[in-house]
């Protein structure tokens, strides 16, 4: 029986239309005389996808029991005994209630597809296993239900169903995805344009991935091995020499105009090794990265055919080589790589770039060679050659006239190969030439003379010497790369281990120079800075720290001599002075890092500060006001003299002189200490707080007003971490602002709830809203809807809230309230008894 085909519509969020897109589909199938179930299906209460069911034959649902509820789920069953061609089962990661054959749905439908029965189904890209961590990361909502990648690739269709960020969000607001009662919190939540934005682009990705991996089984299953230009990519040869890089630039320019993707490759020998000889390669890598490139190394002996095959397979559509004018005998007589690279390319774009030829071979860094094998196994390949063999020849002149030439020369070869396995290649060259010449005069006749009258003599001596100095330079050359690969694997590890600590410490120095002083077994490494004829030890790893660069070997970490490296140990050998090369570099780095940290620390401060003073301005210039008309005009009023009060107007006036006067004791004690941390003489006084008492105390200060809003701030809502000063000035603004635009009979909504790790505190309107495109402008100094002058007095409210909320370290966002009006959320983090130390600093 053939296995059914399995249709998934993708969605990227939850209200897409994916439901609604698989009965499209099904109906469409029927309509064309195809037998169609509906396994299962969820409107959700959505009156538009119950009714694109249409006449579609829908399957009775299976009800069990679960701790004393009775739950409907899919007849698995009933569906398999109806035998459809095609099954519509909705939500594939749906968990099945216990009881139930199978656990997860997504089973249920390999159990159809198992019979031959079509199914087309729905999953949202929060469900996929692999995205289920990074949806909760952006989105705070931990996805209890998922399926395995693996079940959604094996599709034989994936169809995304996507839907732009506003529009899903209208569709939310008219009431098409969830009741209005939810509307605002969703909004609010999960549902706001980042989070949609970052689910569609995920789901985008997700769907790109499955293309290119279908893409490429085409090109597999046909035999496919051009490129076909679905996608731009550029791809430059490097070398290491010094005229590449302008062949990197070059390609990336191309790249830039393209829009392309930008790859350096590197072609190494197949042993891996001769890499380690171009100095320049590790500037070129960074020179790639910083333009944007990802760099690669492969690995081959024809240089042309690996950057050929590597371009192939990476799909570019264009290939960069640097070429000069300068051309060796070799290449004369051979043909030269540019020549050999465009005879391969074939579909492929080559671009030669002209380069000057600035490297010669005085500029390559020389190698020195080195004895790759221990001095114990050298000592006793010598006493094994020069004892060794004189007494093994002697054993052998016994023999003589007894055995055939080739016996004894075989046994001979077997001890020279010995010694070359144990010595090397030196002692293995002297054995075998000094056997060679020890059988020619004990063994071989004419004896006692170099002469050989006997021609297959000759030839077994030859073919002697031969095998002997053959396996004795592939044992050296063995030993040599096994060496040079293990000392490679060590620079690699630590390199490695620099480039972790690079990444995950906030103050990479310490660790870094720990890692130099143990990589190297150093005493004592330190990093020294100039202060004046001075020097000042910055950071440093061991005992004693050298206090100046005459204390050990000095490595200068910056131009102009200000920052030096300095070793105390043992002398370092020319590879390790090339690996020191490149932990110095990260080392300057890091003291980059530093240096910029502490200047963002400055730059953070005073840009802190002047949010306060911003703030501190515009409260003074606004908030006063407002009491001092009042306490003014109640005070004219009781000194003139041509009116006659009676006792209630006095009362009335001097309770109006008494409120304001108390309003503006409070508000000058708080901006004298708004004062004094824009000064510095006090910390910022963020605390925990809870936000109930921080609302009513704001809306205390509305006075009548405070009777147009409606409060839904729970009292279970953790505490947050704020000035509560800060914090209630700029909701008292928040609130105000909200009044002044909302119609009198609808009341503005205060509402707060928990946000992953923070809590958002909204204050909700009807008004007009504000255009996206004025909502900068609105939080600027004397700026009103409508209203552009500046001599009205108005219009600083939001701009002190503002100042307020991001002197405390929250944030401050703006969105549509749905059905009209304008919503400001305040994100606070929460105060949790661990946290709030490090949340503090």
């Amino acid at each position: 029986m053939a296995r059914g085909t399995l249709r998934i519509y993708l969605g990227a969020a939850p209200g897409v239309g994916k439901t609604f897109a698989m009965l499209d589909e099904g109906w469409r199938r029927a309509s064309r005389g195809t037998d169609v179930v509906v396994g299962f299906v969820e409107t959700h209460g959505r009156r538009n996808t119950a009714a694109q069911l249409r006449d579609l034959e829908v399957l009775p649902r299976k009800t069990l029991e679960y701790r004393g509820a009775m739950l409907e789920e899919m007849d698995l069953d009933g569906l398999l005994a109806r035998r459809p061609e095609l099954a519509l089962v909705d939500e594939l990661a749906h968990t099945n209630v216990p009881g139930s054959r199978h656990e997860k749905r997504w089973e249920d439908v390999e159990a159809l597809l198992e019979e031959g029965i079509d199914v087309i189904s729905t999953v949202n890209v929060q469900h996929l296993e692999s995205l289920n961590d990074v949806v909760e990361r952006i989105t705070g909502v931990t996805q209890r239900e998922t399926v395995p990648d693996s079940v959604v690739r094996r599709a034989d269709q994936i169809e995304l169903v996507d839907m732009s960020p506003e529009a899903l969000r209208r569709r939310m607001a008219h009431g098409n995805i969830y009741p209005p009662e939810r509307v605002d919190a969703a909004l609010a939540n999960y549902f706001r344009p980042g989070n949609l934005g970052a689910l569609r682009e995920l789901a985008l990705l997700w769907v790109a991935d499955r293309v290119e991996d279908s893409l490429q089984d085409y090109f597999a299953a046909h035999g496919i091995t051009n490129t076909w230009e679905t996608r731009e990519r550029v791809v430059v040869a490097l070398d290491g020499s010094k005229s590449s890089e302008h062949v990197i630039r070059r390609a990336a320019r191309m790249a830039s105009r393209s829009h392309s993707d930008l790859l350096g490759v590197h072609v190494l020998p197949d042993d891996g090794l001769a890499s380690q000889r171009s100095t320049g390669l590790d500037g070129q890598r960074t020179l790639l990265s910083e333009l944007g490139g990802t760099y690669f190394e492969v690995a081959g002996d024809d240089v042309a055919a690996a950057l050929v095959d590597f371009a192939g397979a990476e799909q570019a559509t264009q290939l960069v080589i640097g070429a000069s004018s300068h051309r060796s005998l070799l290449s004369r007589v051979r043909g030269s790589k540019v020549t050999a690279v465009l005879r391969r390319a074939r579909a492929i774009d080559v671009h030669v770039i002209s380069i000057d030829e600035d490297t010669s071979p005085a500029d390559l860094p020389r190698v020195r060679r080195s004895v790759p094998l221990p001095a114990r196994r050298q000592v006793a390949g010598w006493l094994m050659a020069l004892v060794g063999v004189p007494v093994l020849v002697s054993s052998l002149t016994v023999f003589r006239g007894g055995s055939d030439l080739s016996a004894l020369l075989l046994v001979l070869l077997a001890w020279v190969v010995a010694i070359g396995a144990v010595g090397g290649l030196f002692p293995g060259v002297v054995a075998a030439i000094a056997a060679s010449l020890l059988a020619n005069w004990f063994l071989v006749e004419p004896l006692y003379t170099f002469t050989i009258n006997d021609r297959d003599n000759i030839v077994a001596l030859v073919v002697f010497i031969a095998v002997a100095v053959t396996v004795s330079s592939l044992v050296d050359a063995a030993a040599r790369r096994s060496r040079e690969a293990r000392r490679a694997r060590g620079e690699a590890e630590a390199l490695a281990r620099t480039t972790a600590t690079m990444v995950g410490e906030i103050d990479p120095l310490p660790g870094l120079l720990a890692q130099l002083r143990a990589t190297f077994r150093l005493d004592a490494v330190a990093v020294l800075g100039r202060d004046g004829d001075d020097w000042l030890v910055e950071a440093g790893d061991g005992e004693p720290l050298p206090a100046s660069p005459d204390d050990g070997t000095a490595l200068h970490l910056a131009d102009g001599g200000d920052r030096v490296l300095v070793l105390v140990g043992p002398s370092l050998g020319t590879d390790d002075q090339r690996v020191l090369r490149v932990m110095a570099g990260q080392l300057a780095v890091a003291l980059e890092h530093r240096q910029l940290r502490a200047e963002a620390d400055t730059a953070d401060t005073l840009a802190q500060g002047n949010a306060l003073r911003t703030a501190l301005l515009q409260a003074v210039s606004h908030d006063l006001r407002t009491p001092l008309a009042s306490i003014k005009a109640s005070a004219t009023s009781l000194l003139q003299r041509d009116v006659e009060w009676t006792d209630d107007d006095r009362q009335v006036l001097l309770e109006n002189i008494d409120v304001a006067a108390d309003r503006l004791d409070g508000l000058v004690g708080n901006l004298l200490d708004m004062s004094r941390l824009q000064t510095g003489s006090v910390d910022l006084l963020r605390r925990p707080v809870a936000l109930e008492e921080v609302v009513a105390s704001a809306l205390a200060g509305l006075a009548d007003s405070a009777g147009r809003v409606v409060i839904d701030v729970p009292e279970t809502l953790p505490l947050v971490l704020a000035d509560p000063a800060l914090l209630e000035r700029a909701l008292a603004n928040m609130v105000s602002n909200a009044l002044a635009w909302s119609p009198p009979e609808i009341p503005v909504r205060i509402e707060a709830g928990v946000v992953r790790d923070h809590v958002d505190l909204r204050v909700i309107d009807r008004g007009p809203g504000v255009p996206v495109a004025d909502r900068v402008r609105m939080f600027e100094p004397f700026q009103r809807l409508g209203d552009r002058s500046n001599d009205a007095g108005v219009g600083l409210g939001l701009a002190v809230a503002k100042g307020f909320v991001e002197a405390m370290g929250a944030v401050l966002e703006v969105d549509d309230t749905p059905g009209g009006g304008l919503t400001i959320t305040v994100s606070l983090l929460e105060a949790d008894a661990r946290g709030d130390a490090e949340k503090l600093r």
